[in-house]
């Protein structure tokens, strides 16, 4: 415990004007284009690039490590150090960690065979079918408080593996998922990409992908990325690292930093 309470104590006081002593480690998982082990196992990708932008703004070191999700969400639990590079905000996970501000998004949508002759414009029209998502999922919560009740007119899978094999048997008519790991998650399931086809936009589901840190690491750390991140996107070089990545940039209405950062930005001595 008196280990533990020192090495809190140190990192609070270390020479954090010019960079951190030990240096942060920035970990997501291996999800090409955004962030990925390249040919020689370094950590690549745009939000990558756009994370070091942040860091050099910010005047702080930092490492990057690309692993497994379910390892990556457990060195951010358990990391003092660790922040994670792309994360969805639930509201589980809205008290577990601070949130810095958005990196990118990832849209959700009802996704069907291709040649499906089933459409809907709504998702209230949607009910009149079968849609799978993963149990535990925020997506399995946010269809059933729409309506949608397991067992009648909800599937839920324990793997997005079973998931996409449940579609392509047509025993559900739509998978709900985003579109960050559609052709990936296919891909890795034994499926072509093109075989399937985005049925509905699923605009009201929180889309937002958040640059996330272990509540350990001090305020005033946290503090100088949320702002570096503001600055990045102010000055272009946010949009500009998107644009050589042929990526799209987030909508306006979702570039606001979330609510429990806003007293990062306050200026307070760094």
């Amino acid at each position: 415990m008196r280990s533990t309470l020192y090495m809190f104590i140190s990192l609070l006081f270390l020479g954090v004007k010019h960079g951190y002593a030990q240096p942060l480690v920035f970990v997501a998982e291996d999800l090409p284009p955004y962030h990925f082990s390249d040919k020689n196992g370094n950590a690549a990708g745009a939000l990558v690039d756009i994370t070091k932008a942040v860091l050099h703004e910010a005047q702080l070191q930092g490492q990057f490590e690309i692993m497994p999700m379910a390892r990556a969400y457990h060195e951010l639990q358990n990391n003092p150090l660790a922040l994670m590079m792309s994360l969805l905000k639930t509201s589980s996970r809205a008290s577990q960690f601070t949130w810095l501000g958005q990196l990118y998004f990832a849209d959700a949508y009802l996704v069907s065979l291709k040649g499906s002759p089933h459409h809907v414009s709504t998702l209230n029209d949607a009910q009149q079918f079968r849609v799978g998502t993963i149990r535990g999922y925020s997506s399995a919560r946010y269809l059933q408080s729409a309506g949608f009740v397991e067992d009648k007119n909800l599937l839920l899978a324990s793997h997005y593996q079973q998931l996409w094999h449940v579609l392509f048997k047509r025993r559900v008519d739509f998978v709900m998922t985003n579109t960050l790991t559609l052709e990936k998650e296919l891909k890795n399931s034994g499926y072509s990409a093109l075989k399937v086809e985005k049925k509905l936009h699923i605009t009201h589901f929180p889309s937002a992908l958040h640059l996330v840190a272990n509540k350990q690491i001090p305020n005033n750390i946290c503090q100088r990325l949320a702002i570096a991140l503001q600055s990045i996107k102010k000055k272009g070089l946010y949009q500009q690292i998107l644009a050589r990545w042929k990526l799209k940039a987030p909508p306006k209405k979702m570039t606001n930093p979330p609510s429990n950062t806003q007293h990062l930005l306050q200026p307070v001595p760094i």
